[in-house]
């Protein structure tokens, strides 16, 4: 196709771009957000409808096809939470029916079953790894409890015991020396992985609904009910920042793999890119008409997923908050959204599947 035709089917493109906006607020409170964790609903973001530009390359990219392969039938309830292994040969996936499951992304294949928490597994992470040798999956539940799993040995390595409200969140530092955890508590907590103990208690003002470490290690973000977003010294656990902005609660957060944005989302479908250096508001955006459940940056950093309860997931180019796909598959609210280090995605949902998008050649 000549280089004219190219940019006459983007200026068609972007001249057709129109959002609706429609919006009204639902509260809800800590006690009903437990188990099913999310509930409100949002407005889309209003673009202007002059001075467009033409549509970037990862824009047009993102215009393309994709291919969707469904894993089902392996959780009786919603899947809460998905995580690629290092390598990317892997998905964890964990849910409201106690269980954890790891499944062999060639063939959908399900490699194993853990079944130790004693309520719904709300959150997984998988240990960095460089090597590619080490299979270490964390998970937190609503049992107040944090496991560690060698899935190579295919064994439980450790408990965490100490939250006093059910763990909503779990994350390793990148070095994979900490574990991270967020509690309706009102706590974060720093775990030693070695002794089991924790090094380290965060007191935050309301339940903690995500954390985030950033990529250099340190410092962590952690979002809560309050409709917060704070910045903690790992080292020291002092308080560096606090964001705000949101004015519902806050469910998901996610940093750039610069460390210099980072992403935040709420009850309301409100999405918010923040300058982490100075804590500046970058971009407000009406993502979606119901709460975003999670959000997660390309390892290239070039693009935003963004999950919601309205069943749908959004791409964003997060350097100017331009929407630039929005894909609908799952048949109830998405409740996950996962890059891999390889460039495609996984999601999972309250219908009980997990999705894994690749782009089509």
């Amino acid at each position: 196709m000549p280089p004219q035709s190219l940019v006459s089917i983007a200026i068609a493109i972007a001249c057709q771009l129109s959002v609706i906006s429609e919006g009204r607020e639902q509260g809800a409170g800590e006690k009903e957000l437990r188990e099913k964790k999310y509930h409100a609903p949002l407005s889309y973001r209003q673009l202007p409808t002059t001075n467009y530009q033409l549509p970037s390359l990862l824009t047009r990219l993102w215009q393309g096809k994709f291919q969707v392969d469904t894993i089902s039938g392996g959780h009786r309830r919603a899947v809460y939470s998905v995580a690629f292994s290092p390598n990317s040969q892997m998905i964890a996936s964990s849910g409201g029916d106690r269980t954890i499951k790891v499944w062999y992304l060639a063939g959908k294949r399900l490699l194993q079953t853990y079944i130790a928490h004693r309520d719904w597994v709300s959150s997984l992470a998988f240990m960095p790894d460089k090597t590619g040798q080490k299979t270490i999956l964390a998970s937190g539940s609503g049992d107040r409890m944090v496991k560690v799993w060698n899935l190579r040995h295919r064994r439980l390595i450790r408990t965490f015991v100490g939250h006093k409200d059910w763990v909503s969140t779990v994350a390793f530092s990148p070095n994979g020396k900490l574990l991270a955890s967020g509690s309706g508590d009102h706590t974060v907590r720093l775990w030693n992985l070695r002794t089991g103990k924790a090094l380290r208690v965060i007191n935050e003002g309301s339940g903690v609904t995500a954390i985030a470490f950033s990529p250099d290690g340190k410092t962590l973000a952690s979002s809560t009910f309050f409709n917060s977003v704070q910045l903690w010294d790992v080292e020291s656990g002092e308080l560096i920042r606090t964001f705000t902005g949101h004015k519902r609660p806050v469910y998901a957060i996610a940093f750039s793999p610069d460390g210099e944005t980072l992403a935040s989302g709420s009850n309301n479908g409100q999405m918010i890119l923040w300058r982490v250096e100075s804590g500046k508001l970058q971009e407000t955006i009406k993502a979606h008409k119901k709460e975003v459940t999670s959000l997660s940056f390309s390892a290239d950093g070039d693009t935003l997923a963004s999950a919601s309860g309205d069943k749908t997931i959004k791409l964003w180019n997060p350097a100017n908050g331009e929407l630039l796909r929005s894909l609908s598959d799952h048949s109830a609210g998405v409740t996950c959204v996962t890059f891999s280090p390889r460039g495609h995605f996984a999601s999972g949902s309250k219908d009980r599947t997990i999705k894994i998008w690749r782009e089509k050649s």
